[in-house]
């Protein structure tokens, strides 16, 4: 079983940038809102420590500054709203450039908390 992600959860980038969760979905755990794919997916990240840097070709980096898709995480059975709530086995990309690579591959979730799991 796996952890169910809140407003109250820690989503980041991987470069420790904090995504900027939201949710309006009924179903809390200790008074946050349960996270879906909408409160994640399009959402704004601040503190990505990934510092711009360019060469004569363009930029080789550039820090992320917003969630570009969820690829993994819902939960199979426990729905809000009639949409999967998202565990913290969050996957996904962001904007994020490193290396002249992007999108960065990093999406991650800990769920902070540990009354209710699902799969």
């Amino acid at each position: 079983m796996s952890g169910v992600l809140t407003t109250a959860s820690n989503v980041t980038c991987g470069h420790a940038g904090n995504v900027s969760t939201s949710s309006s979905t009924k179903l809390q755990v200790n008074g946050a809102a349960v996270l879906l794919k909408s409160g994640i997916a399009g959402q704004s990240i601040a503190g990505c420590s990934t510092p711009p840097a360019s060469d004569a070709s363009g930029p080789t980096a550039k820090p992320c500054a917003t969630v570009a898709s969820v690829t993994g995480g819902p939960a199979t059975k426990l729905q809000a709203g009639g949409q999967p709530v998202m565990l913290d086995t969050l996957a996904g990309t962001t904007d994020g450039m490193v290396a002249k690579t992007t999108p960065q591959q990093l999406l991650a979730g800990i769920a902070g908390q540990t009354k209710l799991t699902a799969s």
